[in-house]
Order: C-alpha cells, then sequence, then structure tokens
C-alpha cells in the first residue's frame, strides 16, 4: 500500500477542503482524506497526463 502525503495541492484551499474531508481510521490510526469533490478539482488544476486520466475513472 502506498499512501502520498501532500502539504499543499493545486485548485484548491486548505481550508475549505479540511472542512469538507473524510476521517477514517486503518490500521488504528484516523487519518484525513480529501473528499471526492475536491479531488476532482486538484486533478484537473494540476493538468498532468496522469492526474487527468485519473479524472476520467473517478466516480
Amino acid at each position: 500500500m502506498r499512501i502520498a502525503i501532500l502539504t499543499t495541492i493545486s485548485g484548491v484551499e486548505f481550508e475549505k477542503c479540511f472542512q469538507e474531508r473524510i476521517v477514517s481510521e486503518i490500521d488504528g490510526i484516523e487519518i484525513n482524506i480529501i473528499d471526492l469533490k475536491h479531488l476532482k478539482i486538484n486533478k484537473q488544476a494540476s493538468g498532468r497526463h496522469k492526474d487527468l486520466d485519473d479524472l476520467e475513472n473517478l466516480p
């Protein structure tokens, strides 16, 4: 399993993104995950081919 920890991302503001985060638990550790709406905005804003390909496969 690979987990990416980012401190900044394109297209979204931290405060709004954090308010709408998904809180989950993995192996007893609570983690914050970007919600789908903000993930899609970020992938579009990044403009990288890989992210644009990912965007096409998100629900």
